[in-house]
């Protein structure tokens, strides 16, 4: 099914790479269209969770032989300033969005880096790829007659335009899709009402009882009205080993929408207002500063240790983006990843999401699986993680009414789709 043209990918990304690399691997040709002209996608420092799917589909397509992810064992709470309130097995993988990302190159168009080095050679049996870095889609049209969709885009650098048409174009543009956008695609948008401090720190900058402290778990740390997830990630250089790593956090903190302290939060050192997120080296030392001075009082000392010693946090706002349907076109044009469905953070789903999209895409592709299913399929599993990152950001928030309702919500979701009861339609456009 759609093999005797070239799968195009918007989106060049870690869910359209994930894409990319099994289409290569089952011997279909994939060109790739990313719109940052950036080879090597730095400053994404930032951590990722490598769930089972993820894991399946490196250990069939991976070639580099690099560590991706480095595992933890436990789950951990502290109080306020009580260490240790609650400890489970919860074993996980997190990785780093750059060494992910370049790891994915690497296997995908045999991109050199300082993470892989020498990239393996294509496989005998691989599709032929193309990654075209640069290159932003400003429209897309389907000829319905010839099963054909073309989509145009423009070189950023340059400014010269050009067109790809393919049997099968894949969304993985992201939560600012511009794939929804340009066809009209009605999508939920909700602002969760905090956002979220993000940072990392290097291991050597840490003291001996803090690195111990945050060692082989996912640190919950719980304050009022707030609360940090933390856990070690590698370097975006691939860097796994003790000594090298990276302590990555993420501060859950309440602001009103619209409100003066979220336009002061969100202005730049250049007075730049940011929609959704202020880069690194670009948030207002000052704001950041009286952050820190008004809470760091009330952290544990390993918490507080690791917040004063971030060199250069950024800010994101938290929310949701979810799209009603995935597949358009009559199966031709598929929204996969974060392009379909944009998750709260908290549990850190994204790639997660992405991987499960390939492994169904893979089904449907073989036969295995009709559009009508797997339209069923992904709805039903973003309907269940939309409400899951919702428990766990009203669990850390504190906010026990909204909690209780969609506690209720996903017992019903979940009681509904058990009997056969769901009202996921089978919308295929």
């Amino acid at each position: 099914m759609f093999d005797s043209m070239p799968v195009v990918v918007i989106g060049g990304s870690v869910a359209g790479l994930l894409q990319g690399l099994q289409l290569k691997r089952n011997g279909r040709d994939v060109i790739v269209l990313e719109q940052d002209p950036s080879e090597d996608r730095h400053n994404h420092e930032s951590g990722v969770s490598i769930g089972p799917s993820v894991v399946k589909l490196l250990e069939k397509y991976d070639a580099t032989g690099r560590p991706a992810s480095i595992p933890s064992r436990f789950l951990s709470a502290a109080w306020n300033k009580r260490l240790r309130v609650g400890e489970m097995v919860w074993k996980h993988n997190m990785s780093n969005w750059g060494c992910l990302y370049l790891i994915l190159r690497a296997n995908f168009d045999g991109l050199m880096s300082e993470v892989v080095p020498s990239p393996p050679a294509p496989k005998p049996t691989d599709g032929k790829v193309e990654y075209r870095a640069g290159k932003r889609v400003v429209d897309i049209d389907y000829n319905e007659d010839k099963g054909l969709v073309h989509v145009h885009f423009v070189d950023a650098t340059t400014g010269e335009k050009g067109t790809v048409t393919s049997e099968l174009v894949l969304a993985a543009d992201g939560v600012h899709s511009t794939v929804r956008q340009l066809l009209g695609i009605p999508t939920r948008r909700q602002y969760a009402g905090y956002i979220g401090w993000r940072g990392t720190v290097p291991e050597r900058l840490l003291t001996p009882s803090t690195i111990e402290y945050f060692s082989n778990r996912l640190n919950f740390s719980i304050m009022k009205g707030m609360y940090f997830i933390s856990y070690f990630i590698p370097t975006e250089t691939g860097h796994t080993e003790p000594g090298k790593r990276l302590l990555n956090w993420v501060w859950y903190y309440q602001v009103p929408e619209d409100s003066a302290e979220m336009a002061a939060m969100f202005t730049d050192t250049n007075g730049k207002l940011h929609p959704s997120t202020v880069p690194r080296g670009l948030v207002n030392p000052n704001v950041w500063a009286a952050q820190v001075a008004r809470y760091l009082p009330h952290m544990t000392g390993p918490l507080g240790e690791v917040v004063s010693k971030t060199p250069g946090p950024f800010i994101t706002k938290v929310g949701e983006a979810q799209c009603g349907a995935a597949t358009f076109y009559g199966g031709r044009l598929v929204l996969v990843g974060d392009a379909f469905t944009g998750y709260r953070s908290h549990l850190g789903m994204a790639s997660e999401q992405a991987a499960r999209h390939c492994l169904n895409l893979e089904k449907v592709l073989n036969g295995e699986m009709t559009h009508e299913q797997y339209h069923k399929e992904v709805v039903f599993y973003s309907q269940r993680f939309i409400l899951l990152n919702r428990v766990i950001g009203l669990m850390g928030m504190g906010w026990t009414r909204a909690l209780l309702a969609t506690l209720i919500s996903y017992a019903w979701l979940i009681f509904t789709h058990t009997l056969g009861l769901s009202t996921i339609k089978a919308n295929v456009y």
